[in-house]
């Protein structure tokens, strides 16, 4: 399937409103080292949830998302106003992704087996790019591969203009609190009382 036809089967099975409520809901809430792999599954599971289970969430290497139906394998890379900027919603010249962390030097810009397509979305726009497109933008770093990609190279499943007056802020809605929370109901579960001195499992 070519990249624009791709970028509308997208379109059409993700709720694109939903997905930038609740990624601007997020803000930079969990932007921190600790919270940023919160934010990556949170936004990762949530491409599957607002497509109806279109784009199953496999969190495989090299690949985030699969879309049985049509056998294709996706990566999904969240840049915060990496697409557009964030006040005026200006397109960038280039947006820099990290598609490869190596735990050693890097060598080279070889990604073996990599995804059909690359998904690169911010809190209110989501483009695609195919592997053999993004190929000859990357580059090789220390700590593994990057790309660099002309903003013109991207195909756009949906732009800011199209959702930016339909966009709902929940504030009620905050990660972070529901976390705390489950993290001290767990604990409780554990706390005993002075009529049963057992830890409860």
């Amino acid at each position: 399937m070519d990249t624009k036809t791709y970028a509308k089967h997208i379109k059409d099975n993700l709720d694109i409103v939903t997905y930038s409520s609740m990624v601007t809901s997020l803000g930079n809430s969990l932007n921190s080292r600790k919270d940023r792999f919160d934010k990556s599954e949170i936004i990762e599971k949530s491409f599957e949830l607002y497509s109806n289970g279109k784009f199953k969430h496999v969190d495989d290497i090299g690949r985030d998302h699969r879309d049985e139906e049509n056998n294709i394998d996706l990566e999904f890379k969240f840049s915060e106003n990496g697409l557009f900027t964030k006040v005026k919603k200006l397109p960038k010249k280039n947006v820099t992704v990290k598609l490869k962390n190596s735990l050693g030097k890097n060598k080279g810009i070889t990604i073996d087996n990599p995804a059909n397509f690359y998904v690169i979305g911010q809190q209110d726009s989501i483009a695609i790019i195919s592997f053999a497109d993004i190929e000859p933008y990357l580059i090789d770093e220390d700590d593994g591969i990057s790309a660099k990609i002309p903003l013109d190279k991207l195909t756009f499943v949906f732009k800011p203009n199209e959702v930016s007056d339909k966009i709902k802020i929940n504030e009620k809605l905050s990660y972070k609190q529901f976390k705390a929370e489950a993290i001290l109901n767990y604990i409780k579960g554990f706390t005993s009382t002075k009529e049963d001195k057992k830890v409860r499992y």
